[in-house]
Order: structure tokens, then sequence, then C-alpha cells
């Protein structure tokens, strides 16, 4: 397990810088630069360095917006004359240092690079090179204090209810709209920005709704309003889990529920008395809940993607919850001078660093030369990756070390836990859970290429947990005959799921007409060594070409299962080859016994006169049932085999079939006439049985009990293969499914 002391360091460090900061904005810009020494944590020195060091950024920052001008440019140095103990101008961090570089030029001095060589020795090798390239680093915008109203007031169209969320550029409150009567989240700041007109292009039902915006006329108040959302946050989840600890053995969806109405009570909501979404949550198993959230999230995130939106802040705290329960996406921005909000490149690109993909730590860490470009649709998935993990766990799935003493120690210290292996989880086994694990574990690739490449692949992923029985199929377990057999070799499988049946009928041919046709005429030499020399000559041609038509169409397959092993996406063409691989296989080997059954009697009738028309009828009838043996057998066979191995391997990681349905109602149609071809069988026996000699009847006898089993095995494994894709299709069937799933029960495995 991780730290939790790191951890639940890391939090609590937020929430003071998030306080300090606040407090600063309602002095800033400071005349002197002791006045910081009121807003500085006392107890410890680390925690207390690390804050000085983003309250110098910020008053740095706000001065610079408040008008400072060249003459007067922003200084380090004014303020270490104060704090020199704390923070000596030897330990100056490097991310300081490009704060102040990058205040200078946006008011217009000139940047002498030697100069800040001179001054910050330490970093002589990154000030050259930083200076060489864009800057990482950017100054927040707008960094005024939001106006205060009071509960009561009426600001505009709204009249203010309640606060609901407060920060250094941004208060939200619970609002009345008086015009629309309608509650709605007031987002009030200062200033303008993108945050409106990107959030007004999502319209998505896991993500919040953006009414509309206004300004005050004759002021910089800029008012935004929202959905309102009264169950609070997955922050308040998170909290709860980690308060549980590893005690989370029979825990269940009532752990959200209990945090939703919590909030719901603060806000004087009323809690919904009938909702299948929280009746089904309340007995689900935690896991699956978890993987359903992932499931509602990676939805949104796919359609902000479409849209062009990036998110670049997934976390807890951006995820509101319904009064139901359900997840909804936002970005107030409310915490964006805590851990995401500091001086620098965090500002512009938003995020918590303890979210963050690798790519994104990069590109905002002051000593990196990432280009935001890195940061793309993948850098969401991880982000939600970790978010998942965390709700599921109670912790993230790194261990970051030892308290930073500096924002870019801190990105730093993030960046290099990224890298490590994942921590191991405290695991209660179950389908979903495993899942699960296997979804956030591919959401957590620290490369981007090999995590999912979008919100729906991850959505189809964390969608089999919701559905344990659907999930042994995509991911069964090793020991589970399913789990064997996507072990095996397709080459093999094939040669023997279509080999036997064909030996097995060329024995019963070979047999039944020896003693029922050709045993008489066998008692001439001659006549036996020309019909050796005709199956010969038969033998030559049918095996070869068959055997050539069976690789030519499993070759497709296997290098459809390479090409996908290789990561590289799944073709339409190759779902259509091994779907099709069993109706191939079985019309390879009836075609060519049906065109046996007409051979051997007309060359045999050429051969022998005496040979007559009802031992070719025989002949004929016999070759007939030899070809349903060799056709409807391997059908079923490969059938089987692709229902159970191929496809769940090809599809598993895209969790993605667009033709889907049409391939399951085809095959279920063709999975029946060849039943009741099997049907025909050992009754087309039983008839050649009766007018049958003698001599021939126990290999007759023998071939109608066998085929009457085979009977048996075909209808069973049509029962199975329709069972199997009526599973499949909860998880990727187009018809669409419940907000929840159908059963809320796990299984162990």
């Amino acid at each position: 397990m991780p730290s939790r002391i790191s951890e639940t360091f890391q939090n609590q460090l937020d929430a003071v810088l998030e306080s300090c900061l606040d407090r600063l904005v309602e002095i800033a810009p400071l005349e002197c630069p002791s006045q910081l020494a009121e807003i500085l944590p006392k107890d410890d020195p680390t925690v207390a360095r690390f804050v000085l060091v983003e309250l110098i950024k910020m008053d740095m920052a706000i001065a610079c917006e408040s008008g400072a001008t060249a003459e007067e440019p922003p200084c380090i140095e004014r303020y270490l004359d104060q704090f020199g103990e704390l923070l000596p101008l030897s330990n100056v961090p490097v991310d300081l240092v490009m704060e102040e570089l990058q205040l200078r030029r946006e008011i217009g001095v000139s940047i002498d690079a030697a100069d800040y060589q001179r001054r910050f020795p330490q970093h002589r090798s990154v000030i050259g090179q930083l200076l060489g390239v864009a800057e990482a680093t950017a100054a927040v915008q707008n960094r005024r204090g939001p106006p205060t109203v009071e509960i009561g007031e009426q600001i505009d169209d709204f009249l203010i209810l309640q606060t609901l969320g407060s920060g250094a550029f941004a208060n939200v409150y619970l609002a009345r709209q008086v015009s629309m009567y309608r509650l709605v989240a007031l987002k009030v700041s200062r200033g303008t920005g993108d945050e409106p007109q990107t959030l007004a292009q999502l319209d998505h039902p896991n993500i919040v709704r953006v009414f509309d915006q206004r300004g005050l006329a004759d002021s910089d108040v800029h008012l935004l309003y929202m959905q309102y959302q009264p169950g609070g946050t997955l922050a308040d989840v998170v909290a709860r889990i980690r308060a549980l600890g590893q005690s989370t053995e029979g825990l269940t969806g009532q752990v959200l529920l209990d945090a939703v109405d919590r909030q719901l009570l603060r806000a004087a909501q009323v809690v919904p008395e009938r909702s299948s979404v929280r009746e089904w949550m309340a007995g689900a198993p935690w896991p699956m809940v978890v993987a359903w959230i992932g499931l509602q999230l990676a939805r949104a995130l796919q359609d902000a993607h479409d849209r062009g939106v990036l998110h670049r802040d997934v976390k807890p705290a951006n995820v509101l919850l319904s009064a139901e329960g359900i997840p909804k996406l936002a970005d107030f921005n409310v915490s964006f001078a805590g851990v995401a909000g500091r001086a620098g490149a965090a500002s512009s690109f938003g995020g918590s660093i303890g979210y963050m993909s690798p790519e994104h730590l990069r590109a905002i860490n002051a000593t990196g030369l990432s280009q935001p470009e890195a940061v793309a649709e993948r850098s969401d998935i991880y982000a939600l990756g970790i978010l998942l993990w965390e709700l599921w766990q109670g912790v993230r799935p790194f261990d970051t070390g030892s308290s930073p003493n500096s924002w870019t120690q801190a990105v730093t210290q993030q960046l290099a836990a990224r890298e490590q292996p994942l921590v191991q989880p405290h695991r209660l086994g179950g389908v979903s859970e495993r899942v699960l694990e296997s979804a956030l574990h591919h959401a957590l690739q620290y490369a981007p290429e090999d995590r999912p490449g979008s919100g729906s692949e991850m959505a189809g992923r964390l969608k089999l947990a919701l559905h344990p029985d659907a999930a042994r199929l995509f991911d069964p377990d090793p020991d589970s005959w399913q789990g064997w057999l996507m072990r095996r070799s397709p080459w093999l499988v094939a040669a023997v799921v279509i080999l036997v049946p064909n030996v097995l009928a060329m024995i019963y041919g070979y047999y039944y007409n020896y003693w029922e046709s050709l045993k008489n005429h066998f008692e001439n030499q001659v006549v036996m060594r020309q019909f050796n020399n005709l199956a010969a000559c038969v033998n030559i041609v049918a095996v070869p070409l068959a055997v050539l038509l069976v690789f030519w169409y499993t070759r497709k397959v296997v290098h459809e299962l390479q090409r996908v092993s290789r990561g590289e996406p799944l073709t339409k063409q190759g779902l259509d080859d091994t779907i099709s691989l069993a109706s191939r296989a079985g019309m390879i080997g009836g075609a060519l016994w049906c065109v046996a059954a007409v051979l051997y009697p007309i060359a045999l009738r050429m051969m022998l006169p005496e040979f007559t028309s009802s031992e070719a009828s025989h002949f004929f009838v016999s070759h007939i049932i030899c070809g349903g043996v060799a056709a409807i057998y391997p059908f079923f066979g490969m059938t089987v085999y692709a229902t159970a191995a191929v496809y769940p391997r090809l599809v598993r990681v895209s969790m993605n079939d667009a033709q889907f349905d049409q391939r399951w109602f085809a095959l279920v149609r063709l999975c029946e006439h060849v039943l009741l071809l099997a049907c025909l069988i050992p009754l087309v026996g039983l008839a050649l049985m009766v007018v049958s000699g003698t001599d021939s009847r126990g290999v007759m006898m023998t071939a109608v009990m066998a085929t009457a089993a085979g009977l048996f095995a075909a209808f069973y494994a049509y029962r199975m293969i329709v069972r199997q894709w009526a599973q499949m299709s909860t998880v990727l069937s187009a018809r669409g499914s419940s907000v929840v799933p159908t059963t809320p029960g796990d299984q162990s495995v």
C-alpha cells in the first residue's frame, strides 16, 4: 500500500496553501513583504517554506496586474530580505525564478540571461536552457479576488441562498434565478475566460449543464450560472473510503449514498424516495459501483473530446453528484488557487498534480521541455484512472515519498512516482474487481500510446465490471476452460476441430460402402486396384485443396489476432473473417464430400458395368451423410471456438463492435439452420439402415448412434453459442441499456 502519511500530508498541504492564498488575495499587492509573516503557517518550517514560495509568486503576479512597471519590476530578493532564514537565496527554487522572469517579460523588461545566472548560480544551466525555448510557465490572468456576495442579497437576476464553495478567484453560490424560478449554481468571479464558451458546447447527461453567463454593467464582475447538483462531490466519498482504510469487506454503494444524503441534508434538499439507481447502488459491491461511476465519466470525456474539449483537471472535487448519486463532470475552477492554481504553467493548464499524467507533469514542470500539445485526450484518461483507483482503494496508486520543499520538487516527485510500478491494491476477489483493476492498469500506463485510445474504449472495459457473466467471456479466469482455450494456437484448434470429423466420416464411408457395395467387387484384384487408384486421385486433389483453403482462411484470423496483440486497431474485415471461419470450414468439407458423392458412383459405373444403381445410390447417400458430418460438426466446433476464445480476444481491447447486433442475429439464424441439418443426419442414416444389407447394418447402426450423439453435442453447442452472445450483448449491443445493470450481484472466482 502507498504511504497514507505522505498522501495525507499532501492533502493537508493543499488545504493550507489554498487558505493562505485566499488570505493573500484579500490584501495583495503587499506594501511590505513582512506582511507575509501574518499569513504563513507557524508549525512546520517545511510547509512554511513551500507556502512562502507560492505566496511570493502570487503577490508578484498581482503586483504586475495592479500596475507594476519596468522601472519597478518584481524582484525575488525583496522578499528574501524579510525571510532569509526560511528561504535563503541559495535555496530559491527554479520555478520561482521562472515566475519572476515570465512576469518581467510581460511588463516589458528586457531579460538578461547573464544577470539571472549571476543572481541564481545554482540554476545556471537550467536558466540558459529555458531561455532558449518557449517558457513552460505563464502568468495567471485576472488574479484579483472575487467579489463577496452576502446570503439573501440579489445580484442581477439571482437571489443568493447559500455558499457552495469559495476560492481565490471565484465563489460559487446556490442561488435562485428569479426570472426562471429555478435553483442554479452561480459562479461569481472577475474578468472572463474560456470556461463559459467551452462548457456551453457540452450537452451530456454526465456533464454539468452550463445555462449562460452574464457580465454586470459598469463592472468587471462575471456571472456564470449552471445546473445545480446537491449531492456534493466525489471528494466527499473518497474521504469516507480513506477513513475506512482496508476495512472495505462487504462495502457497497451505500457509502456513496450516505455521503450524498449528508450533502442533501446540508442543502435542505429531499432524498429521492424512489430511484432505481439508488436501489441498485445500495446493494451493489463497491468495485462494481466504482466501475459504474467510471463508465459514466469516461462517456462524458468522450463527448467532450469529440467536441475538441479537453478537461485537464479530472479529480474527485470536479465530479459532482446528483441526488441519485449520478456523477456529473464539472470544472468550476473554484480550487484554482489551490494545488492546481499556483503561478506558473500549472495555472495555464489547470489540474491537480496528484491526478496528472506524466506528460502533463512534464508540461508544467519549470525544468521540463514538454510542449503543451503533448497534453491530449489520453491525459484525461490517465487522470480518470487515478480518480477511480483512489475511489476504489481510498489512496492513489503511487507512493510519492517524503513531503516536497517546493513546487518544482512536488512535480518532480509526482513524475518519478509515475515511473514506478503501481502499488498493490487491497483485493477482496471477484470478477468485477478483477476487471476493474485490469481496466485501471490499462488507463495508468506511462506511455500515452499504451492507454485506451478514447473514453469510449475505457467505458467498454469498465462496463464489463457491471456484467460478471460477460466479463468471464472477455477476461476469463486462467484456470477456466475458456482461459485454457484462449491460450491454444488457432492452427491447432482448427486442425483438430476440422480434421477429426472428416477422419471419422472417412472411416464410416469406407467401411459402410465396403460391406454394402464393394466387398463382392473387390474379389477381383483388378477392380480393387482400379478403385484404389480412383480414391488416390480424388484424395490427392481434395485433401490438399481442403488444407490449403482452411489454411488460407485461418491465416486471416491469426493475422488479426497478431495485429490486435501488437496494439493495432481492430478491423471490420478481421471480425468478419473470424465469424465466417466456421461456416467456411463447414462449406469446404461439405462441398468436397458432395463432389465425391457424385464423382464416385459415376466413376464406378463407368469402370464396373455390374455396379448397380442401388449400389450407386447407397454410395451417394453415404457420402452425403459424410458430407453432413464434415460440415456440421466443424461448423459448431469452430463457432464455439470463435465465440469463446477468438472474438473476445479481438474485441476486449476496444470493447467496440459497431456491427455486433447484425453479427449476433445472423449467426444465431445460421446456427438454427445448421442445427436442423444436424437433425436430418440420424434420420437419413436410419432410412439407409432399413434398406441396407445385413452385412452393413452394424456399421450403419454405429453411425446412427454416433450422429445422434453428435446431434446432442450440436444442440448443446448451439445453446452455449446463443447464451454467450446474449451475455456479450449486455456490453456490446447498440440497442442501449439501463443506467444500472440488471443484476447488481457479483460472484467470486
